[in-house]
């Protein structure tokens, strides 16, 4: 690893870790200001507010615990690093934004039962736009560092943060139709009705975490390293297939298929190795481990083969397609017929 990119690193990490202290302090006061808001007026509505902004300081204080460990480089036990421990703290932010949403379900169908009862509404009002400002400006700004420094972690808790800012404005809504109609039963109706986001919320969330962790295919991601690689692309890249991308936090694990022609030596193949290690850091705009395996060419090749002049060339060149999506994520193939191989297990 070059020192730029170690330096990068380093870097990214600061940010991250800066990120997550920021996230947990302002989430601590964002908490307290709503429950204070709850006290003063008793609304449903609130409570549910209040209840998920403890699930925000707890899903806070898993992100920083995580993105530090994330931070420590790979070691004999861990080789691809411990970046993948952001994606279970990702899952467990998901799986407590959904809690949250069945506790303010079961608070609102107790307020309907036992009769909902509002007071002190427009100071209320007050407490919590205020923290929902704060709240906003938070969540967009930890989205803004997690996609920065390819942090998933960091994301999730920002867009935590957010569906927080809509189950406030929902409270805030909810509290002036209260104040304005006099009819207290708005104000568990709205708590429903923001319980319901939420739990889709959590869903989402706990849904995309999962992916990470199974390493799941991002087609836009391996669409934006095929076109790299073609915008790159020298008479020696005959073909490719086999692109396979998995997440590890903020770094990409590649691995590549690529067709030569067959008389490049080791030295060459090495520089080449390099280059397109480069290239695929560049796609993924963080440090990216590539494996390439380089496939010799065969003259059924030749036809679609720039080099020029060529010691092996058996057919006149006809036509050099650019690489596709679909070309270069096909399966493993045959050497010699070109036929896909199935990798898969029986």
């Amino acid at each position: 690893m070059s020192d730029s990119t170690s330096s990068l690193i380093s870097e990214r990490n600061v940010i991250r870790l800066r990120a997550a202290k920021l996230s947990l302090v302002v989430g601590l006061l964002i908490c307290l200001g709503k429950f204070l808001a709850f006290g003063i007026t008793g609304s449903s509505a609130v409570l549910s507010d209040a209840l998920e902004s403890i699930v925000n300081v707890v899903a806070s204080s898993l992100m920083l615990v995580s993105i530090v460990f994330a931070a420590q480089p790979a070691d004999e036990d861990h080789p691809y690093g411990h970046g993948k421990v952001e994606f279970v703290s990702a899952g467990v932010e998901g799986t407590l934004i959904f809690l949250a949403g069945l506790l303010i379900l079961g608070q609102a169908f107790r307020e309907i039962w036992l009769g909902p009862q509002v007071d002190n509404i427009g100071m209320g009002l007050w407490l919590v736009a205020g923290v929902t400002l704060l709240n906003a400006w938070l969540g967009w700004h930890l989205i803004r560092v997690g996609r920065n420094t390819h942090s998933p972690a960091l994301e999730a808790d920002g867009h935590h943060l957010l569906t927080d800012v809509v189950t406030s404005v929902g409270v805030l809504v909810g509290l002036g139709l209260v104040g304005l109609t006099g009819l207290m039963i708005l104000d568990p109706l709205v708590a429903i009705v923001l319980a319901a986001y939420i739990l889709y919320t959590g869903g989402k969330l706990f849904r995309k975490a999962l992916g990470g962790l199974l390493d799941e295919a991002d087609p836009a991601l391996l669409k934006h390293i095929t076109d790299t690689l073609e915008e790159n692309r020298e008479p020696w890249f005959i073909g490719a297939h086999s692109l396979r991308v998995r997440r590890s936090g903020s770094h990409y694990h590649t691995d590549l298929h690529v067709e030569v022609p067959r008389y490049l030596d080791a030295d060459r193949l090495h520089d080449i190795h390099d280059e397109l290690s480069a290239q695929i850091s560049e796609a993924t705009d963080s440090s990216a481990e590539a494996i390439v395996h380089f496939d010799p060419c065969r003259p059924r090749q030749c036809r679609r083969c720039v080099m020029d002049p060529c010691p092996k060339r058996q057919f006149p060149l006809e036509c050099q397609n650019p690489l596709s999506f679909s070309e270069v994520t096909r399966e493993d193939e045959n050497l010699e017929t070109g036929v896909p191989v199935n990798t898969s297990l029986e």
